[in-house]
C-alpha cells in the first residue's frame, strides 16, 4: 500500500486494471534497481567488472520509476523492458563464458515480467517482449557448431526454451483466471449498485404509499365518529384505501419474489393461465367489466415459470382495466399468442386511453406514475419488465393516445 501511494502520488487511477499495471510495473522496476545496485557494488571490487554500465542501468531504472509516477505507464514499462533486454544481451555477449556467470538468465524475468505487467488483456504486448527476449537470448548464446544432441549447449537452448514457454503459459493461464474474476466482480458491483439505488428509492416510495392510505383511513375513522349518518359511505371509502394498500403489498411481494427466487420451469397450459388471471380480475373493480377476448389455442403448452407469467398477465390486464377510456362504451382486451421453434410471443391489447410518447420510455421505471392522480403503486410495469428479464425475454410497447395500447412479450423457448 505504501509503494502504491509512493508511485501513484496524488494521481487518481481510473480503473483497477490500470492500478494493477502500475503496481506490478513499479515492483519490476524496483527489483531491477536493487539488482543493479548490488552488482554495481560487487563490480567495484572486480578489476574486470563494468560498474559504469551497471550505474547507467540503475539511472535508467530510476528514470522509469519517475515516468511511471507521472502516469506515462506504457512509456515507462516499454523503456524498462527494453533496458532489461539490452543489458542482458550486452552482458551475455561481453562475458567470456555467459553460461558460467549466468548472465543469460536475466532474459527470463525480462520476458515473464512483461507478461505479468501487461496481463491477459494486453497479452500480445507481453508476448512481443517475450519473443524479443528469446531472439536476443539466441543471438547472444547460440553457437551452431555446438548445437547437436551430444553437446551440453543443445540442452541449454532447449531447456531455456521449454522453461520460457511453460512460464509464459502459466502466467497467461493465471492472469486469464484473474481477469475473469475481475470481470465477474465488476458485474456484481454494478448489480449491487443498481440494487442499492432501487432499495433506497423503494423504501422511500413504499413507505410514502403505505402511509397515505393509512392516514386517509385514520381521517375517515374520525369523520365516521362525528357523522354517524354517513358511516356506510366512510366505510366504503376505507375499503377502497385498504384495497390500495393490499395491491401495494402484493406488488412488494411480487417484486421481492422476482429478485430472490430463481425461475422454476414446468409445462403449463397457457390458455388456462389466462383464464385464471381473468377470473381473478372480475373481483378487482366491479365498476369496470371488460370484454376479454382470448385469441389463444386452448391446447397451447409452454415450458415456463407459471408464477411469473401470471404476475406479468395480471399486471398487464389490470393496467388495461385501470386505464380504460371513459369515453368508450366498452373496454375490450385481446390476448393473443404464437409459438415458433425459437420463441414464444404473447400480447395484451386494449382500446383504453393509450400512452403519450413522452411517457413510453418511463412507464417501466420503479414507482413511475404518469401523474399525481394516477391510481396504483407504480410498481406494476416495473415488476413486469423485471420478471420478463428474469426469463431472458423482452417486452415492446405500441400505443397511441385515444386508441389504446399493445404490450408484446417475447420469451425464448426453454
Amino acid at each position: 500500500m505504501n509503494l502504491q501511494r509512493f508511485i501513484l502520488g496524488a494521481n487518481r487511477v481510473e480503473t483497477e486494471s490500470q492500478e494493477r499495471k502500475i503496481t506490478l510495473g513499479a515492483y519490476l522496476i524496483i527489483i531491477y534497481i536493487g539488482v543493479d545496485l548490488f552488482f554495481f557494488i560487487v563490480n567495484l571490487f572486480n578489476s574486470e567488472g563494468e560498474p559504469a554500465s551497471l550505474f547507467i542501468g540503475f539511472l535508467i531504472s530510476i528514470l522509469c520509476l519517475l515516468i511511471l509516477r507521472w502516469k506515462q505507464i506504457d512509456i515507462a514499462i516499454f523503456l524498462h523492458l527494453i533496458r532489461c533486454n539490452a543489458f542482458a544481451f550486452y552482458f551475455s555477449t561481453i562475458d567470456v563464458d555467459p553460461i558460467q556467470t549466468g548472465s543469460f538468465l536475466y532474459f527470463i524475468p525480462s520476458s515473464l515480467g512483461a507478461l505479468a505487467v501487461f496481463g491477459y488483456k494486453e497479452r500480445w504486448k507481453g508476448i512481443g517482449f517475450t519473443l524479443l527476449s528469446f531472439v536476443l537470448f539466441i543471438g547472444a548464446i547460440f553457437k551452431p557448431e555446438e548445437f547437436s544432441p551430444d553437446q551440453a549447449h543443445f540442452y541449454l537452448i532447449i531447456s531455456f526454451s521449454i522453461v520460457l514457454i511453460i512460464g509464459l503459459l502459466i502466467i497467461i493461464f493465471f492472469d486469464r483466471m484473474v481477469t475473469r474474476s475481475e470481470r465477474s466482480l465488476i458485474e456484481k458491483n454494478k448489480e449491487l449498485t443498481k440494487v442499492n439505488k432501487e432499495l433506497d428509492r423503494f423504501v422511500y416510495s413504499a413507505s410514502h404509499d403505505l402511509r397515505a392510505p393509512l392516514s386517509s383511513i385514520d381521517g375517515l375513522i374520525e369523520l365516521s365518529k362525528r357523522d354517524i349518518n354517513n358511516r356506510d359511505e366512510y366505510l366504503n371509502l376505507m375499503r377502497g384505501r385498504i384495497q390500495i394498500m393490499d395491491k401495494l403489498i402484493n406488488d412488494i411481494i411480487d417484486y421481492s419474489r422476482n429478485t430472490r427466487i430463481a425461475p422454476v420451469l414446468k409445462k403449463v397450459n397457457f390458455y388456462n393461465l389466462i383464464q385464471e388471471v381473468v377470473e381473478l380480475m372480475k373481483f378487482v373493480d366491479s365498476s369496470k367489466s371488460p370484454q376479454v377476448q382470448i385469441l389463444v389455442d386452448q391446447e397451447l403448452i409452454i415450458n415456463t415459470d407459471s408464477s411469473r407469467i401470471m404476475v406479468i398477465l395480471n399486471n398487464l390486464i389490470s393496467n388495461s382495466i385501470k386505464y380504460a377510456d371513459p369515453k368508450k362504451e366498452e373496454l375490450i382486451i385481446k390476448i393473443a399468442a404464437e409459438i415458433s421453434e425459437v420463441s414464444f410471443i404473447f400480447s395484451v391489447e386494449d382500446n383504453g386511453s393509450g400512452i403519450a410518447e413522452d411517457q413510453k420510455g418511463k412507464i417501466f421505471n420503479m414507482f413511475y406514475r404518469a401523474s399525481e392522480n394516477a391510481v396504483g403503486s407504480g410498481l406494476g410495469l416495473y415488476i413486469v419488465k423485471e420478471s420478463i428479464e428474469r426469463l431472458n425475454g423482452s417486452i415492446r410497447l405500441q400505443s397511441e393516445v385515444g386508441k389504446g395500447s399493445i404490450f408484446m412479450v417475447t420469451l425464448p423457448i426453454q
